[in-house]
């Protein structure tokens, strides 16, 4: 009786293997892709033949040790330095980043190009085009003060401004003041 109980449970386990199988996988379809509208960042301008000049109404802003945040005294500046870039839309500007003596080299450019891409965004938040503002990272290369102590290095820790005024050709320009010089012609 074991050996036909034995048998009868084998063959009933085979048949059961063999006639039913798995449950069928439930096929989930991936979300439907969000449609957003991505802004693309304002391409800056290029540097190449360009030379930028220290603007009186320009002012500097300054940062803190190993930090590219602004703080409340440089968004103020930075709001000053908006309003008299949008009554002049003809400017653009490059925003130099700079470090003090300390940290590597690369460190120091990396955080100098944070420094200056801080600022470009904040002025773009404040209404002035992308399009108008470079940015170039000097790192620990251009220090004012050459002291080692901390009254020195915060003045390096620092991001300035320079301006530049497109040239408009110089025969569009003579052609305007001929004609008005002339009206008969």
């Amino acid at each position: 009786m074991n050996r036909w109980f034995l048998l009868f449970t084998f063959y009933f386990l085979l048949f059961t293997c063999l006639f039913t199988g798995c449950a069928k996988k439930k096929i989930v379809k991936p979300p439907e892709p969000i449609q957003q509208v991505i802004e693309k960042p304002a391409e800056e301008p290029s540097l190449r033949g360009k030379e930028y000049k220290k603007v009186a109404q320009l002012d500097t802003v300054y940062f803190d040790y190993d930090d590219a945040t602004l703080r409340s005294d440089a968004r103020n500046t930075l709001a000053k330095n908006a309003s008299w870039l949008k009554d002049n839309p003809d400017v653009e500007i490059i925003v130099e980043g700079h470090c003090d003596e300390r940290g590597t080299t690369d460190y120091n450019i990396a955080l100098g190009d944070r420094r200056a891409k801080s600022v470009r965004s904040y002025l773009m938040k404040l209404g002035v085009k992308g399009n108008r503002i470079a940015t170039i990272s000097y790192g620990e290369e251009k220090p004012v003060d050459f002291g080692h102590d901390e009254t020195a290095w915060s003045k390096n820790r620092r991001a300035e401004m320079l301006g530049r005024i497109p040239e408009k050709p110089q025969e569009i320009l003579n052609d305007k003041l001929i004609k008005k010089k002339n009206p008969k012609k």
